[in-house]
């Protein structure tokens, strides 16, 4: 016996997911597996086929080349995926409603909810950028070459569909719902939360704040998830603000600039930032902006102080 709880359940709901959530995540992200296949992958469309005209030998992505970047992106993005619904299939055998990821046609109003959601913080976050001086904006969208167009497209599919997609089916799908079996919602979302944020030390230009800010998104998004009961929600929220503080505000996306991506041009403001990194959000973008900080500390409140009024008339009713 553990605490009342036979030593058998404690070990299957309380040890063995936590085990499971580690593993996959020592897996993906530390490319034992999904970076070698992706790696695989890449070095066959390049070496055998001939596909790619790029050199990746004794290179990683952060020095190739921008379209090297985008098709290898697009290309761990997609393994990642593939792994992690497998590994939500074979291991934890379970179907993919369990996680709370459905394909509906009702869906479609919670990702359009996640999506606005996304796009007004982003909105949000840089109106009081520009109105307090911090960032200054001029239009950006101008002639490039067909290429330039593609790459484009291209990064639209990582950073807004792909990546959003499979950091929300491992973070709010996969180890949210293991770790809340046994430990509860609690502290499954701040589990999540600190691996979600921790995770993206590994970015370019990483900001303590950054991190922090990331880890307050993950609070929100667990939050739509528990209460509209939908992956689609997060799924949504998470594309929008990384599709337009990249495409829209022209701002680094979690240390990841336009410029070294090679999409100058193909955003719709070319936005530059002055003074102190703490407010900007420096390289790593306004995700790490003491102003996003006190907006999402405001979202969460607003969040609760929602669901707490909901649930007012169904009380008074009862």
């Amino acid at each position: 016996m553990t605490i009342g709880i036979p030593r058998k359940a404690f070990l299957s709901e309380r040890v063995w997911p936590i085990v499971r959530v580690l593993l996959l995540q020592l897996l993906l992200w530390m490319g034992i597996v999904g970076n070698l296949v992706g790696w695989l992958l890449l070095a066959l469309l390049v070496d055998q086929l001939h596909w790619l005209k790029i050199d990746f030998h004794g290179k990683t992505l952060d020095t190739i080349s921008p379209d090297g970047k985008v098709i290898g992106f697009v290309v761990l993005f997609t393994v990642n995926l593939v792994l992690v619904v497998l590994a939500w299939r074979l291991m934890e055998r379970k179907p993919l409603r369990a996680m709370l990821w459905e394909f509906s046609r009702k869906q479609r109003r919670t990702l359009a909810w996640g999506l606005l959601a996304g796009l007004g913080e982003v909105l949000l976050v840089f109106g009081v950028m520009t109105a307090l001086g911090a960032a200054r904006s001029t239009w950006g969208l101008a002639a490039v070459p067909s290429k330039t167009i593609l790459m484009a497209f291209g990064w639209i599919l990582a950073s807004s569909i792909l990546g959003p997609i499979v950091e929300e089916v491992l973070n709010r799908g996969y180890w949210f719902q293991n770790i809340k079996r046994g430990w509860g919602v609690v502290a499954a979302a701040i589990v999540t939360a600190l691996l979600f944020g921790g995770a993206h030390l590994l970015n370019p230009n990483a900001e303590i704040l950054g991190v922090i800010n990331i880890a307050l998104s993950a609070i929100t998004y667990v939050l739509g998830l528990v209460w509209l009961r939908s992956l689609w929600f997060p799924i949504g929220w998470h594309a929008a603000w990384n599709f337009a503080q990249f495409f829209i505000v022209g701002l680094p996306n979690s240390g990841i600039s336009v410029s070294s991506m090679g999409l100058d041009g193909t955003t719709l403001l070319v936005t530059t930032t002055s003074g102190p990194t703490w407010l900007t959000g420096g390289g790593f973008g306004m995700e790490a902006s003491v102003i996003r900080t006190i907006i999402l500390f405001g979202i969460i409140a607003a969040m609760f102080w929602f669901k707490q009024r909901r649930a007012q008339p169904s009380a008074s009713a009862a």
